[in-house]
């Protein structure tokens, strides 16, 4: 058995220590770091913002957001498909699941809200300045303004009329929407608060004219019918122009010819109407070419030219 030195022992020792670093390289270079597993996560319709309740929500309002799927419930919308056109029966939380409690059932709307005594009635409005822009909505007051087209041509109307038919009446929807939203270019559908009395004056005006609203800063009116002169404006009063006056009746004359009876009628020396209207007086009469009526003279027969008239018994 040989001897083991110092010398040896060192030898040893640092052979050792270069197998343990070689072994310790080895392994860091070929180790493969575990990565843990990602949780699974899924993408869900989520409202971009805060939608108010009666909100009726649409493409615009929703977006995408991850979930992880062991948290989905029974009770959260997958699917853009089952919420658009649906209205919000509370507030939805932006970048929160939407739930279908959350929402009224499909066709369904809120129910109305009226005061006592009142009515919910929906008038059409044509026209988006009609609706002052969409810049009104839902709980606000406005003046409901009529201009009539049952009566075009008629002086009466001196070229024109718009009247307030009623001051600081309450909006309840505007498109079936109890929020402020998008209006169209036309057909819009304004539902107002009215009272019975209005209830039937805005829904005859709305079919025999064109209802405009005007923001009411006022508030709440008193419930009652503008008509006086202070609430109408005609085009003549717009334009500065004088009531045209009324016409002089006509000046008629009848003319008797022959059996016949002609009615001229005159206005500031010019006539009117050529009527030549005829009437035909009793017995055995005729109408000629001309349009006159002839009749057979009952007179006694006339004596010839060349006779001369009986004298006339005078006194001396």
């Amino acid at each position: 058995m040989k001897k083991l030195t110092p010398a040896k022992v060192t030898m040893m020792m640092f052979v050792m220590v270069g197998l343990l670093v070689v072994a310790y390289v080895a392994k860091s270079l070929l180790a493969v770091e575990q990565v843990p597993e990602a949780p699974a996560m899924r993408n869900i319709p989520m409202a971009i913002s805060d939608i108010p309740a009666g909100t009726v929500v649409t493409e615009n309002h929703i977006g995408l957001g991850p979930v992880l799927i062991e948290s989905l419930e029974q009770d959260m919308l997958l699917n853009n498909r089952v919420i658009v056109g649906r209205v919000a029966k509370q507030q939805l939380k932006a970048a929160t699941p939407i739930r279908a409690g959350d929402l009224y059932q499909p066709g369904e709307l809120p129910p109305l809200e009226v005061a006592d005594g009142m009515r919910a009635v929906s008038l059409g409005v044509g026209r988006t300045d009609g609706v002052v822009d969409g810049l009104i909505r839902p709980g606000q007051f406005v003046d409901v303004h009529f201009a009539p087209s049952a009566y075009q041509g008629d002086p009466r109307m001196q070229g024109g009329l718009t009247m307030t038919l009623f001051n600081g009446v309450r909006i309840i929807a505007i498109n079936r929407s109890y929020q402020q939203g998008p209006v169209a270019r036309g057909g819009n559908i304004v539902t107002l608060e009215l009272t019975p009395e209005q209830a039937n004056i805005g829904i005859l005006a709305s079919e025999r004219g064109e209802i405009t609203l005007t923001y009411s800063p006022d508030g709440r009116g008193n419930g009652g019918i503008a008509v006086s002169s202070a609430d109408r404006a005609t085009l003549d009063e717009i334009l500065g122009l004088k009531p045209t006056p009324t016409p002089e009746p006509p000046f008629v004359t009848e003319i008797f010819r022959r059996g016949a009876r002609s009615v001229l009628q005159f206005r500031d020396g010019r006539q009117l109407l050529d009527n030549n209207q005829t009437q035909q007086l009793p017995g055995n009469l005729q109408q000629n070419s001309s349009g006159t009526i002839d009749t057979p003279s009952t007179s006694a027969p006339q004596p010839p030219a060349d006779v001369p008239p009986p004298a006339s018994n005078l006194s001396a």
